[in-house]
């Protein structure tokens, strides 16, 4: 992965963390809504959320979870187009010529 996708995702959790609700987050221990309070980056694509229940009154509870970048579902548009350049390269000239129309 690029320093500029890994900046991009770091971005994203800032972010997400600092608005608050992009993100729902609930108690494990009442289902209630949680708040994000703080983060902490164990690496350039995991984070430790640090997260507190919003019903003080009957749970109060404090907790945190993790946050990780697993995979992309959709490449980024640069990496397909490399893939496919790459793919092309590597066929001889004939099919490569067919394959642009010529």
């Amino acid at each position: 992965m690029s320093d500029k996708q890994t900046l991009y995702i770091i971005t994203v959790i800032v972010l997400l963390i600092y608005i608050g609700v992009a993100m729902r987050v609930t108690c494990p221990n009442c289902g209630s809504k949680a708040t994000i309070s703080s983060r902490e980056n164990q690496s350039t694509h995991v984070a430790d959320l640090y997260i507190s229940c919003t019903d003080v009154k009957n749970c109060g509870a404090t907790f945190v979870s993790t946050l990780a970048f697993k995979h992309y579902l959709n490449p980024p548009r640069q990496t397909t187009a490399q893939l496919a350049a790459s793919l092309i390269k590597n066929l001889p000239r004939e099919q490569q010529l067919e394959l642009i129309g010529l």
